[in-house]
């Protein structure tokens, strides 16, 4: 459920292992998809995947066993009743959204236990139609059932991704993976939305990386008010990736989104600690500045 970037690559490496996968798309993405398949440019390298099983009707594709979610968090409650028309008792969801909201979003429409939380270490983006380039070498997922328990389902979507060649890890406390991966991304995000830069022009910058640090520290903030278990290293280890693992030319979805005048995810990242801290108590001064500064922006152009 959504074929962009995230959606794209993965279901294209469940097909190319042999999955039967239909993928959900629409717009130029959809046409695209069926006419040419879906191409993946990675360390200088073009490949495509085609022909493939797209549609823009859930309705015509039928009970399925797994939907992967991938829409942007702006789009889910809408995904989501869509998801009912392909769904049966035994069917369910996984999702590696960003933010931390959507497996609460998700339930609420299609019902409690049918939805597993999870993220995706990936930076990519559609280049044109059909086309999606990633940039860097990361590409995996981390995802959990709520209860934390390693059941038959969650078992069964590790080995099939695995199988696929999608590095893959399965835990147990999912709000735990999902604050990790949050706090990492609303910092990037909000950092390269307000400078329109690319990761590598801040944090080569005294000031640039001194503000990410302070996003990170309220981010982290929030979190251990919630009573998310986020331990003492927290901070340095989120503050690793940015500083050592992510491709310097990378930008954030948020920021392609803006320079190409889409609707941002705002509302869940800077703009979910902005109230979450209003709401707790907790200060989150650069995040809510943040907000305030992309919201004539959060609607796309």
């Amino acid at each position: 459920m959504g074929a962009g970037a995230v959606g794209g690559y993965y279901g294209a490496k469940l097909k190319k292992a042999g999955e039967d996968v239909v993928f959900i798309a629409r717009g130029p993405q959809l046409e695209a998809l069926k006419s040419s398949g879906i191409q993946i440019i990675s360390d200088g390298t073009r490949e495509t995947i085609r022909p493939i099983n797209v549609t823009d009707d859930p309705k015509s594709v039928g009970l399925v066993d797994i939907i992967f979610f991938a829409v942007k968090a702006y789009d889910t409650k809408v995904a989501a009743g869509a998801c009912k028309f392909m769904m049966d008792d035994s069917t369910y969801v996984v999702t590696v959204q960003n933010g931390v909201q959507s497996v609460g979003l998700i339930s609420d429409i299609i019902g409690e236990g049918r939805v597993l939380g999870g993220t995706t270490y990936f930076i990519a983006s559609i280049e044109s139609p059909g086309v999606i380039r990633q940039t860097g070498p990361w590409a995996r997922i981390e995802f959990a059932e709520p209860s934390g328990e390693k059941t038959d389902r969650a078992l069964a979507f590790e080995k099939i991704c695995s199988a696929a060649g999608i590095d893959i890890t399965l835990r147990t406390d999912m709000n735990l993976l999902l604050w990790r991966k949050f706090i990492l991304l609303s910092a990037t995000s909000a950092m390269t939305g307000i400078t329109r830069q690319s990761i590598g022009v801040i944090r080569s910058d005294e000031v640039g990386r001194e503000i990410a640090a302070e996003c990170v520290r309220e981010a982290v903030a929030v979190g251990q008010a919630l009573g998310v278990p986020l331990g003492t290293d927290i901070q340095k280890e989120v503050f690793h990736y940015f500083d050592a693992e992510v491709d310097p030319e990378a930008k954030t979805s948020m920021l392609v989104d803006l320079e190409r005048g889409k609707p941002l995810e705002l509302e869940y990242l800077s703009g979910a600690l902005h109230r979450l801290g209003r709401e707790l108590g907790v200060p989150t001064p650069v995040h809510s500045t943040v907000y305030a500064a992309l919201r004539p922006f959060s609607k796309g152009l």
